[in-house]
């Protein structure tokens, strides 16, 4: 993504140059850039991926040391290989989330196999081996089980499979938003994509992470513009305590998105979501203006029309004669549009000026009750509306007099509101005549 970004910035940068020569430095800096990130790649992806550590022991319980250690992802069959120290320790840091293979091999030992052992974003897996005595061609199998592996770290999190939510029937009202499922699964966690609390920090101070990358741009934790589609998330990882020190810029917890990659098998999908008013029923609020205006189209049912769709594919960079990218180089790229109309009227809770008031006749304000006198022991009624123009001072007290009948004079009103008593004239009128407030409705999203 960084590297995306920092092309694009010197490209068009490049385009704008009047001269060739400032051109060819250009080219010779992206090309350079893009050397020195891919080399500093798997430094910056540090907080997406997870380790793996552990030690090797004989029957006996004495340290295995210089034991080969080969961990195979199941899925891309990308391998990487270590050995045990003197201690019979070993550990693979920063390995991509998924689930691996690992073979542990040493001269007079037979083969030991763990396999389905499932690395998560931000975690330590322990696993320690006991070797068997033996010919190196005797292989042992463990299928290993995820749930008794113990945490190495103190961190307290939630991990969400990016599978699990892609075969739930999901509301896409808004569009679909995986971080939606962190506030009703993860402890301590509650709030929305816009405001969050995590175990009880403020908002707006958590940290969102896409692939190691941070997605704050303007607001900190806000996440609504910049959440990846969910085809394209392989876990999603709520962090709310015992963080590790590589997430120490954060007061907040950390949500954490590891992106799905390409594997050795192309796969793919593809959706479509839909709704339409023709499927709805018509609101209470519609069905009773109707009730009191048979036939008027404005009671309908409003228009609601929502779309989500997209699609998203993997799998080996393969060139025909020319490059076989199994077990090395793998693509893959998702995408995913939504679309909403919605002209539906809300509830009656808002209030206009009725046709009266934009006249200057607040007479239907005024009320006979008394709550109080001036300074001129002239009664003061509910509603009355007063002249700034008669404001004075009476044995050092204001008064001023009242509008006759609570009427403003048209004279008196300027011709910037004259404006703005057009605009309401022609586009907010009453929708209930007779009342003064809670006379209109707004829409409904």
């Amino acid at each position: 993504m960084r590297i995306f970004m920092l092309i694009q910035l010197l490209y068009r940068s490049w385009l704008q140059s009047p001269l060739r020569c400032h051109r060819l430095v250009y080219l010779l800096t992206i090309g350079l850039a893009w050397l020195f990130l891919s080399i500093s790649q798997p430094v910056i992806a540090q907080a997406n991926r997870g380790s793996i550590t552990g030690k090797v022991l004989d029957s006996s319980g004495a340290v295995v040391p210089g034991c080969r250690v080969v961990l195979t992802n199941l899925k891309t069959g990308v391998q990487s290989e270590t050995f045990t120290n003197d201690a019979g320790l070993y550990t693979f840091p920063n390995a991509p989330v998924g689930s691996y293979k690992a073979a542990f091999s040493m001269n007079g030992f037979k083969i030991e196999e763990r396999v389905d052992i499932i690395i998560s974003v931000a975690r330590i897996t322990p696993l320690d081996v006991v070797l068997e005595a033996g010919q190196i061609t005797d292989r042992v199998t463990v299928i290993a089980d995820s749930s008794l592996l113990k945490e190495g770290n103190p961190l307290l999190a939630t991990t969400i499979q990016g599978q699990i939510i892609k075969d739930l029937p999901l509301s896409f009202s808004g569009g679909r938003q995986i971080e939606s499922f962190a506030y009703a699964l993860a402890p301590a966690v509650e709030g929305n994509s816009w405001t969050s609390y995590i175990a009880g920090t403020p908002a707006f101070s958590k940290e969102v992470l896409i692939d190691g990358l941070s997605a704050t741009s303007q607001i900190q934790g806000n996440v609504l513009e910049s959440s990846p589609t969910i085809e394209s998330i392989q876990e999603f990882n709520v962090q709310t305590s015992g963080m590790s020190a590589e997430y120490g810029h954060t007061s907040g917890g950390v949500f954490n998105f590891a992106l799905a990659t390409g594997t050795n098998n192309y796969h793919g999908s593809a959706y479509y979501y839909a709704r339409n008013e023709a499927l709805n029923a018509n609101t209470w609020m519609n069905n009773w203006q109707l009730s009191q205006n048979p036939g008027d189209q404005r009671y309908k049912r409003a228009r609601d029309r929502q779309s989500v769709y997209g699609a998203s594919a993997g799998g080996p960079v393969i060139i025909p004669g020319l490059y076989n990218g199994k077990n090395n180089t793998f693509i893959f790229c998702a995408f995913e549009h939504f679309r909403q109309q919605r002209l539906q009227r809300g509830p009656m809770n808002r209030t206009v000026p009725v046709p009266e008031f934009l006249g200057g006749d607040f007479s239907s304000l005024l009320t006979s009750t008394e709550v109080g006198r001036d300074v001129l022991e002239r009664p003061v009624y509910a509603g009355q509306i007063f002249d700034p123009q008669t404001l004075r001072l009476v044995n050092a007290e204001w008064v001023s007099d009242p509008f006759p009948d609570n009427i403003i004079p048209s004279h008196r009103m300027s011709v910037v509101s004259g404006k703005i008593i057009d605009i309401y004239r022609s586009n907010y009128q009453p929708m209930i005549p007779g009342l003064l407030t809670n006379n209109s409705a707004g829409p409904q999203y």
